[in-house]
């Protein structure tokens, strides 16, 4: 289960500031509205390739975390706006042409953009620590 306290491992601050053993709640939307509200003009969700059968799928994710201040009642207490990037190459190898087959080849999977807002200020230390967390775990 999430709660301030195994958020708190990671970040300290969010034992010190909610206390410990509360739960978090953390909802995702697909919502590319919900998206601008953060990261204004910013390219929508989609799947971009080139002539050359380079592929960039680009996954832009709203989130909000929950904190539940009594049960049943739960107050937002950051949002994060976040855009995943997947690099991939699609192509057919044509070396037998009786059996022609597509190849995938995966190049990169990274968090591209973090945006961390409590309220109506940026959370600059948290962005950088779960933007270099995640990171790190997809390399």
């Amino acid at each position: 289960m999430l709660t301030t306290s195994t958020l708190g491992k990671v970040m300290p601050q969010f034992e010190e500031e909610y206390g410990s053993g509360k739960d978090i709640d953390l909802v995702l939307s697909p919502s590319h509205d919900l998206f601008l509200d953060g990261i204004p003009d910013s390219k929508m969700t989609g799947v971009y390739m080139d002539k050359n059968g380079n592929w960039k799928v680009q996954l832009n994710i709203p989130a909000q975390i929950n904190l539940q201040t009594l049960p049943g009642m739960w107050e937002p207490i950051r949002n994060l706006y976040i855009t995943m990037i997947m690099k991939l190459k699609i192509q057919q190898n044509s070396e037998n042409p009786d059996d022609k087959k597509w190849v995938i080849t995966p190049k990169a999977v990274e968090m591209s953009q973090m945006k961390v807002m409590k309220g109506d200020e940026e959370m600059q230390m948290e962005q950088m620590m779960i933007q270099s967390m995640v990171n790190i775990q997809l390399e």
